[in-house]
């Protein structure tokens, strides 16, 4: 009892602190996402998350936003590459986002796996920004959240500030949306100032290891002409106390400074998106690391990340609470079939078929939509319902009416736009028509056109 009345007194005070700090911006610009183990929706949910970042490619549409890492080191030839990202579009669109690779300025396993090269990370994040968009024209791609590594740059690591100049300066910023970066907090609170050396932990920020630190990398972009560009925290956090026999893990090597209490680690991650709010208008997406890898059980006891985890901590309650600005992905106009298609006997004339159209809403806006047929073709559908809304992660039908009278032997075709408003992506659309008449509809042929006989 004494332990659950401690508890909900730190969360109060949490709450008040929270809401003492700046602001909110009057345009939303945050996303408000975690990497996960288990995909744990129904709590993102609860805590009014609104991106997820997983490993594997979903197979339905999940209700949040969805990033995937995909990936991409000293070990992937563009061709496997290529090869990998045709497996997961055929998925696109249950994928909101693709990140390219993972810290890829330094040889770490995780990251790069050799001396880090620019020049190669960009021939591979070229390669699948143009396979990415070719499928998926609204998709976003993230270049490889970088890891903090200080104003060092050698064989085995590259300053990230470095590598982005590099990459920019270089044409990369043509092969991405968004820069990614992963500003950890170490053991300095959420504003301390970056670059700034100081006696007080929680105010130490040498060599830019401290949350602000993004800043210093969006100001990269800005002077390497990517400053109309977003940049995402891919991964970001504060690392708490392990039981004492694990800091001689060998995945503790190195770490122990960076320790902060619970306490600080939920003041520190709320206090993070609101101060990223409030200043930071060139900053999307912010993904905590992490949600639940304390929860399972494929890392051992000691394990350093199972020390990022929020979930079962006083984090998980302030990240609830706290208040948030979410910026919404804007309506994503996608249609099936992408073409509609009728084959009839010159017989069967006159003749009318009705096909409808679906419109779904990939994005998380509602959208207006307008469906035009182009007056001047041979082939002019009436549309019963050339005008509707669709609501986010809906889908609607668009019910064409095909007809025809007296045509002789031949093919006719048309076209239906379809424009979606306000700000829509993946509009206009176009849905080409064709109708075929022909002499006669053999047997093999009325599995296609058993729904237009009359």
């Amino acid at each position: 009892m004494k332990r659950s009345r401690a508890l909900c007194l730190i969360i109060v005070l949490l709450l008040i602190s929270i809401g003492s700090r700046p602001a909110r911006s009057s345009v939303p610009h945050l996303g408000y996402g975690f990497n996960v183990a288990d995909w744990d929706v129904a709590r993102l949910q609860s805590m009014s998350f609104n991106w997820i970042k997983v490993f594997e490619a979903p197979q339905s549409q999940l209700p949040q936003y969805v990033l995937l890492r995909v990936d991409a080191s000293s070990g992937t030839s563009v061709s496997q590459l290529l090869t990998d990202l045709d497996n997961k579009l055929v998925y696109k669109n249950y994928i909101d986002a693709w990140e390219i690779g993972n810290e890829v300025n330094i040889d770490a396993s995780y990251g790069w796996g050799a001396e880090p090269s620019v020049a190669a990370y960009k021939t591979l994040l070229c390669a699948a920004y143009t396979k990415i968009k070719s499928q998926d024209p609204s998709a976003i791609v993230v270049s490889a959240g970088l890891a903090p590594v200080g104003r060092s740059s050698n064989v085995h690591q590259i300053d990230e500030r470095v590598f982005v100049q590099q990459l920019l300066d270089t044409g990369g910023g043509a092969c991405l949306d968004v820069v990614g970066f992963h500003p950890y907090g170490y053991s300095a609170d959420y504003d301390a100032a970056p670059d700034v050396v100081s006696s007080d932990p929680t105010q130490n920020c040498d060599q830019g290891f401290c949350f602000r630190s993004a800043e210093k990398i969006y100001e990269v972009m800005q002077a390497y002409g990517a400053g109309d560009k977003k940049l995402w925290a891919t991964e970001f956090g504060w690392i708490t106390q392990p039981p004492d026999n694990c800091l001689s893990d060998p995945s503790w090597s190195g770490r122990a400074w960076e320790i902060v209490t619970d306490e600080k680690q939920a003041s520190n991650l709320a206090g993070a998106y609101q101060y990223a709010d409030a200043h930071w208008p060139w900053m999307g997406a912010m993904f905590v690391f992490n949600l639940n890898f304390n929860m399972s059980p494929i890392y051992p006891e000691c394990e350093q990340m199972r020390y990022y985890s929020v979930q079962g901590r006083p984090a998980e309650s302030a990240l609830t609470n706290m208040p948030k600005n979410v910026a919404s992905i804007p309506g994503n106009l996608k249609i099936t079939p992408k073409s509609v298609f009728a084959l009839i006997d010159v017989d069967w004339q006159p003749f009318t078929q009705t096909q409808p159209v679906y419109l779904m809403n990939y994005g998380w806006q509602t959208f207006a939509y307008t469906a035009t047929a182009s007056a001047s073709a041979p082939v002019v559908p009436a549309l019963v319902n050339p005008t509707g809304v669709v609501s986010p992660t809906a889908q609607w039908p668009v019910f064409m009416q095909i007809g025809s009278s007296g045509r002789s032997i031949g093919v006719y075709t048309g076209t239906v736009t379809i424009v979606a408003s306000p700000g829509a992506l993946g509009s206009p659309r176009t849905v080409p028509i064709e109708l075929q008449v022909v002499e006669q509809v053999y047997q093999t042929y009325l599995p296609l056109v058993a729904a237009n006989s009359p």
